[in-house]
């Protein structure tokens, strides 16, 4: 949005907010009137009738006078957003990249959104990731139905994983013989710059063709293509033809530049996928929500472990110097995604850079409020979906009043402020690990609270990247 339309934005929503307290003044003065009059009548009936009237009128001003306020805040916010550049964002491929484990819960979800929810992270323009299915499916299932979504989310890592092999063997071994070929002293600049443009085309239209592939059954599908495969090409298609310029211009980037460009086309499809299943083993949570389900990952998170398998079930403990079974990396930064969502390439890109700002070291969640899919077909689908677009308004203009809470569709997260929630809980004879709290039905807010508890905040960013 440009910004003399945002600058028009907000005089508008002062305008409607000043004639919204008008409107709340006077209302409140012929109520207050007619309340009185009932009760020095002695109508109590009538009186507290009134009053409860008024009280639900209340309660809906209040609502209104909530998404104004906060509209204001978020246009303020728009206003005054200076995204990072993609030369300042790119810096992460000659300075190194925190690791980043993108954690996806999935429990009885229909495989064509969770495909694409993993593509989405997958496909994340940030090196050194990793992504993990949580699959939450009882391990042993007791119907067809259920056994047939078991293998299929169990099949899906293992096949994207395939998918994705080819293009980052390619992209890498194409970074390894510039590597060779600096080492000789056989770089050419010029012809440096015109390959590099070359691989982005690859890269586009590997892209492009996972897109005329994906079967559009409804406006996800659409979306899904447009923001995770088409919006991407479409940058490298931009990417190619500067470098292409280049050459035209007799124009060559410097050593440094074709570098940092061979390094982020190796990491383009270069992702580990994996999944995990905690209730496969006895000695973790079998809790039956999803906070327990990322909390049981989680508290592995940097350790070695082994399969050990006991007269009451198999268990997974720590390995310590012996061959391991399960080796969970560690993590720097952990984003959390519902399966039924989707990421813009960007997103880890953007959050991750913001929290590794020195000013922002005490943020422990960034995150995007989640927008609504565009382009719904039935009457109710957009209804629903505006109500869902007027939230992330809302969680927006909570943020420039420093109001904001987790809202765990997808998020950011600093491990080391995770960490500091961790409480040691005992379920079924067994220690277990709580991070997120599950005490209530709504687990991101309530982890909000921890955390601002524990010194930390939490940041909404401004753009629609999920």
């Amino acid at each position: 949005m440009a910004p003399p339309v945002v600058s028009r934005e907000i005089g508008i929503s002062y305008g409607v907010l000043a004639f919204t307290l008008l409107a709340c003044a006077s209302l409140a003065r012929d109520h207050g009137t007619i309340l009185v009059a009932h009760f020095e009548a002695n109508q109590l009936a009538h009186g507290l009738e009134q009053g409860a009237f008024s009280l639900i009128v209340a309660i809906f001003l209040y609502g209104n006078l909530v998404y104004q306020v906060t509209r204001i805040g978020h246009l303020r916010r728009q206003q005054r957003h200076r995204p990072a550049s993609r030369a300042e964002l790119e810096l992460v491929y000659e300075r190194g990249a925190p690791p980043l484990a993108l954690l996806i819960p999935s429990y009885k979800e229909e495989e064509r959104v969770v495909r694409q929810a993993l593509l989405s992270a997958a496909l994340q323009e940030y090196p050194n990731r990793r992504v993990v299915l949580l699959i939450d499916d009882p391990p042993e299932p007791r119907d067809v139905d259920s056994a047939r979504t078991l293998y299929a989310a169990r099949s899906l890592t293992g096949e994207l994983r395939d998918r994705l092999a080819r293009p980052a063997m390619r992209f890498r071994a194409e970074l390894d013989a510039f590597a060779q070929r600096q080492a000789q002293g056989r770089v050419h600049r010029g012809e440096e710059t015109q390959r590099l443009a070359a691989l982005y085309a690859e890269a586009a239209a590997w892209l492009e063709a996972e897109a005329a592939s994906t079967p559009e059954h409804d406006h996800t599908d659409r979306h899904f293509i447009r923001l995770v495969l088409l919006e991407p090409a479409q940058r490298h298609r931009h990417r190619m033809e500067e470098l292409k310029t280049l050459g035209r211009l007799r124009r060559t980037l410097d050593p440094a530049g074709l570098q940092r460009e061979y390094r982020r086309l190796s990491t383009l499809f270069e992702v580990e996928i994996t999944s995990f299943e905690r209730k496969r083993y006895l000695n973790l949570s079998h809790e039956s929500n999803k906070a327990m389900n990322l909390n049981s990952y989680i508290g592995l998170l940097g350790g070695s472990y082994r399969e050990v398998r006991r007269p009451d079930g198999l268990n997974l403990e720590p390995a310590e110097a012996g061959p391991a079974d399960v080796i969970v990396p560690a993590a720097t930064y952990l984003v959390t995604l519902d399966a039924d969502s989707l990421l813009a390439s960007d997103y880890a890109l953007r959050l991750v850079h913001l929290m590794q700002q020195p000013e922002n070291r005490r943020v422990a969640v960034a995150q995007t409020p989640y927008s609504a899919v565009p382009g719904p077909d039935g009457e109710l689908e957009r209804i629903a979906g505006a109500t869902t677009d007027i939230q992330h308004i809302i969680h927006q203009g909570f943020t420039c009043y420093n109001a904001v809470f987790w809202v765990g569709a997808n998020a950011c997260l600093r491990k080391a402020a995770v960490d500091d929630l961790r409480q040691v809980c005992r379920e079924r004879g067994f220690e277990v690990y709580r991070f997120i709290t599950d005490r209530t039905v709504i687990e991101d807010t309530e982890s909000s609270v921890d955390l601002i508890a524990k010194g930390w905040t939490l940041h909404n960013y401004p753009a629609r990247l999920a």
